[in-house]
This record gives structure tokens, sequence and C-alpha cells, in this order.
């Protein structure tokens, strides 16, 4: 399917239509049944320079050979407001900056795509998932908006948090746990053997299980927190990395097959551990996201409710500090609560987008606000963003069909 012939589906299912609440599509239009949405945050804060702009992507090699090509990359997507996790990932989802006094822990002011779509196809908790790193970005799904009394959500009240998503974050560790691991890694690099290292490592790892609690607070039902305990149980049973954008990615791909979700966003975040100012640790965070990205997407393709049906769009939270601008560099994304500092190397970066009506192998330099995420997955979904919502990316894929890679 073409660019165009797949907007005129989009007008066919009313998403160039006038909304009648909150972004919900006219009456008697509905969205096109079968399509999926998944998005992939490529969070922690990843500088241009690390990522799409390294002209030997070093270390985005899954998603510059395998993802990239399949679709349409955009290459200036702007950080317009404070850099920070939460407030970028708070306005992905609704397609207005949110959180402009840096108080993440109240709802979102507008309708979350996750609400949206909920309530316009009268849709259970089960389809709809947001998998954070962390609590801080827990509300980042939930609005507080009034909806009218006929949304037809049966048992919700007219709160917009009684559509919001399941939200899965990884299990925490307490504090006196990760003295005792700090402590066991200093022993090992004292010691001054890889053998002693491994072994630390190794006892931290099951100190971090053992020791660990998981929060089912953000999940909506009890079907939703029966799947989330399994799949907290299982990572706690393994041996295996206890990486929490590992646990995020394993939770998500048990999600697509276990209730098949038409809509999932996973936030990934270690590429944070970048303020600890360890070069190396921080383009091996690049490196896993990446890998983990496209661990999800192969996943997703190879199922066949979602295998030629889903648009993925993946862009970071925001990047970091340049070397040249006189901060930390990559150590830093600018002094958020004063909202200075953000230079070009925290405000740009990019997203792909692939699937159905997406050209191959194109590119598009016009200057995008992240904010577009909401009304570009919606209107894929048949239906619109809240009034006021930067606009989706559609009508610029003509300009990026002539503009290859």
């Amino acid at each position: 399917m073409n660019r165009r012939a797949f907007l005129r589906c989009l007008a066919a299912a009313g998403a160039v239509g006038p909304a009648v609440f909150a972004g919900v599509a006219s009456p008697g239009h509905a969205a096109p049944r079968g399509r999926k949405l998944l998005i992939v945050q490529f969070g922690g804060g990843v500088r241009y320079s690390e990522s799409i702009g390294d002209p030997q992507r070093r270390f985005i090699p899954r998603l510059w050979n395998d993802v990239v090509p399949q679709g349409a990359l955009f290459t200036d997507m702007r950080v317009e407001g404070p850099v920070v996790h939460p407030l970028s990932t708070g306005s992905m989802m609704t397609g207005h900056w949110e959180w402009r006094d840096l108080d993440w822990t109240r709802p979102v002011a507008h309708p979350t795509l996750f609400e949206i779509y909920r309530r316009a196809n009268g849709a259970t908790d089960l389809k709809t998932w947001l998998f954070a790193y962390a609590s801080i970005l827990a509300r980042a799904g939930a609005s507080g908006v009034a909806r009218p009394a006929s949304a037809g959500i049966e048992g919700a009240s007219a709160t917009g948090s009684d559509c919001a998503p399941n939200v899965l974050v990884p299990p925490t560790i307490p504090r006196s746990a990760q003295e005792e691991m700090d402590f066991l890694m200093q022993a090992a690099a004292a010691a001054g053997s890889p053998e002693a290292r491994i072994t630390a490592a190794r006892e931290c790892a099951r100190l971090a299980r053992q020791t660990s609690r998981i929060d089912l607070e953000g999940l909506r039902s009890a079907r939703a927190r029966q799947f989330a305990w399994e799949q907290y149980e299982r990572w706690k049973a393994s041996d295996a990395s206890s990486s929490h954008d590992l646990f995020l990615t394993e939770a998500a791909i048990a999600c697509l097959r276990a209730h098949a979700p038409d809509i999932l966003t996973v936030c990934y975040g270690e590429i944070d551990c970048a303020h600890y100012g360890n070069w190396s640790r921080y383009v091996e965070a690049i490196r896993r996201t990446d890998a983990l990205t496209w661990r999800l997407w192969r996943t997703a393709q190879s199922l066949p409710e979602y295998g030629g049906r889903t648009l993925l769009l993946v862009l970071p939270d925001h990047g970091r500090e340049l070397d040249e601008s006189g901060g930390l560099g990559y150590v830093h994304h600018s002094d958020f609560y004063k909202d200075s500092g953000a230079d070009e190397g925290c405000r740009r970066v990019w997203m792909t987008v692939l699937g159905p009506g997406t050209p191959a192998g194109t590119r598009c330099a016009a200057a995008i606000p992240i904010t577009t995420v909401a009304a570009t997955g919606l209107e894929f979904l048949g239906l619109q963003a809240s009034a006021g919502a930067a606009p989706s990316i559609w009508p610029r894929l003509d300009r990026a069909a002539s503009a290859p890679l």
C-alpha cells in the first residue's frame, strides 16, 4: 500500500474528521481493525553523535542495518521542553508538553494515546501497555481529564485514569542490598583479578533478585497483575542478567504473545548510566538498547497478530550535552530544574518509522517535535490526538519519499 492509499484508509476511518471529545474519533468511525502500534523509547538520553549521526553507526548496528532501511528516518526531532526523562515521555504520550512545573507525581494534563484508544474502542486494559524503566515515568500513561459518561467503558467513572494503560516497571532493590553490592564490587576491583570481578558480579545479581520487590500498583486488572507477577517470578528465578531493560523486553515480548495488545510502549532507560561518567558503560548501554529494540521488533513481526500490520516508532527521549558546550558533555543533559544549559546535543534527536504506509529507505530533515508521537500513532489507528496536540508526521512522508537515505 502506498502512502496516498494509506491516507485514504485513514480518512475513511475518521482520522481526519472532527473529534467529539478529547481526540476520540467521531461516532460510527471505528479504528481500522487489526492494526497495532509499537512505540520504543530509545531512552536514557542518547546523543545524535553516538547514534544516527555517527558515520559508522558503531553503537546501533541493528537499527541502522535492519530497521532504518525498512522505513522512514526523521533526522531532526526536537525536544522543545525541559530536557528530562518524564517530561519527554509524558509529552510523547499526549502530544502536548506536559509537567513544565516538573511535578510528575500527578497525571498529565491531556488525554494520552492509550486513553483515547480505549475510550474510542471500549478496549480493556489488556489492550494497552506501558513498560517503563522507572517509577518516575509511571504517570505518563494517565491523565486526570474528565470524559463523558457515554464514553462506553463499563464500570468506569468519569476520569481519564479509568482508561489508562497497564504500567509495569522493573523490580526495585533496597538500599541495603545496593550498598552490599557496591562493597562486593569494590573488593573485587581491589583484588585485581578478572575471576574476582566475575564472582562478585554473579553474587550481586543473586542479591538483586533475592532482595527485590515488584510494584503492581500500575496494573489495572487481576489478569494484568497475575501476568506481571509471573514475569517477576520468572525473572527472580533466572540466573541471567539483572538488567532492567532486559526485564522490560522479556516482559513486553511475553505480553505480545499472551495478550496481543493494540498499543504497546517500551521506555528503555539504561543509557542514563552516562551520569556516572564512564564512556564505555554509556556506549555499551546504547549497543544493548539497540539489540533489545531489534529483538522486540523481530519478535513482533514473527507473530501473526503483528506481522505486516504494525507501526513501529523508535526515538530517544532526549539527547545529552555536546562536549564543546563547556558543560559535562555526554555525562549530563542540562539543568532541567532551571531549564538552562540545554544545547543542540540535548535537543536534537531522531525517529525511525516503519510499517504500512511508510516509504522504505527514506529520510526527512525537517524539524519536528517529539510530541508528534501521539498524533502519528493515533492516526494510524484511525483516531485523533486531543485539540492542540502536535501534528502527525504523515503529511511529510511524500517529501521523505523523495530523499533516500
